[in-house]
């Protein structure tokens, strides 16, 4: 039976690659089908985590320009690859849908173990661009549409509290964010869920660069990026003011806004109050619950700023250059 055309590559798979850390300790891309270019598999061995030499099973994904980078990395130990101590099995594709892809990889990293050499993923690729299926893992399985509420955002309310207005309006007027915290697991959480606070509306969850490092590659596309969320690990990304309108510390939980960015952020009285109203649904309500809380906030915030703009009425006090900035952000300008 032929597939459809609807299966062929379903899961929008770009390209699979191995990336491996030898027993002299140099990491690097070994295989790769479609071949990935040589800047691209650069910031792979840098976000692997096989320069790590307490390396433990990780999964971690990440984004450069329009592919998302899902990763998932263990020690090696056995006959069949013996001059490896770890590898890394990287799935390049278009969607974003990390839960899908980590279940993908676990199956791709079993069929690496099972033979050393490229064969046997070189087979899994062309299957799944042919069927969106192997190895009992199947695209249908999956709802991308879920992968964009499957984080906690009452644990980010929890996490900052009051300050939670600032990630709503930061997201809301579209503008470049910083999270920081020590490890990519306490990192990723935080940064798949951002979008919830502002943005839901735009369902836009491709200006996410959850785990970045501070190469010029991963910088020039945040430039070329102009919006984003970019995750990072290396301290050093906090005296970076050029490249973010608010920096979000995890790890320490708090929320600054660096000085060139302090008048565009401006708290008014609204920002105050859907804090308070955040706050408390975080309290009684359930992660989806707090998603509809604050997207009725944002929807009729929007309301007021299209009455502003159809001069059918006027800006509250204290509130035209916010209104005006989020007029800019929704392109409701004339």
């Amino acid at each position: 039976i032929r597939p459809s055309a609807s299966d062929m590559n379903r899961a929008k798979i770009i390209a699979l690659g191995v990336l491996e850390r030898d027993i002299n300790e140099d990491a690097m891309l070994t295989w790769s089908y479609p071949a990935i270019s040589q800047t691209t598999g650069q910031v792979l061995v840098s976000r692997s985590g096989l320069d790590d030499k307490k390396l433990m099973d990780a999964y971690r994904w990440s984004k450069l320009g329009n592919t998302w980078h899902y990763m998932m990395t263990t020690p090696i130990k056995d006959n069949k690859h013996p001059r490896v101590n770890a590898v890394c099995i990287v799935c390049l594709s278009e969607q974003f849908n990390p839960e899908k892809f980590k279940a993908l990889l676990m199956v791709l990293l079993k069929m690496y173990k099972s033979e050393p050499s490229g064969t046997p993923l070189l087979k899994a690729y062309l299957t799944l661009f042919r069927t969106a299926e192997v190895g009992g893992w199947s695209d249908s399985k999956f709802d991308n549409r879920r992968a964009l509420i499957a984080g906690s955002i009452k644990t980010v309310v929890k996490t900052f509290g009051q300050s939670c207005a600032l990630l709503w309006s930061a997201m809301l007027l579209k503008k470049r964010i910083f999270v920081y915290a020590e490890s990519v697991a306490e990192l990723l959480p935080v940064v798949r869920v951002l979008p919830l606070f502002g943005s839901w509306h735009r369902q836009d969850w491709g200006l996410l660069r959850p785990f970045v490092g501070l190469t010029a590659p991963e910088l020039k596309d945040l430039t070329n990026a102009s919006v984003y969320v970019a995750g990072c690990t290396d301290s050093r990304c906090s005296s970076k003011t050029d490249y973010f309108d608010l920096f979000v510390d995890v790890t320490s939980a708090k929320i600054t806004i660096p000085e060139h960015a302090k008048v565009g952020m401006a708290v008014t009285a609204f920002h105050k109050s859907l804090a308070n109203t955040i706050v408390k649904a975080a309290d009684k309500e359930s992660d989806q619950g707090i998603i509809k809380v604050i997207a009725l906030k944002t929807k009729e915030l929007i309301a007021v700023v299209k009455q502003v703009q159809a001069k059918s009425t006027s800006a509250p006090a204290g509130m035209e250059r916010f209104l005006a900035d989020v007029a800019v952000a929704e392109g409701l300008t004339s």
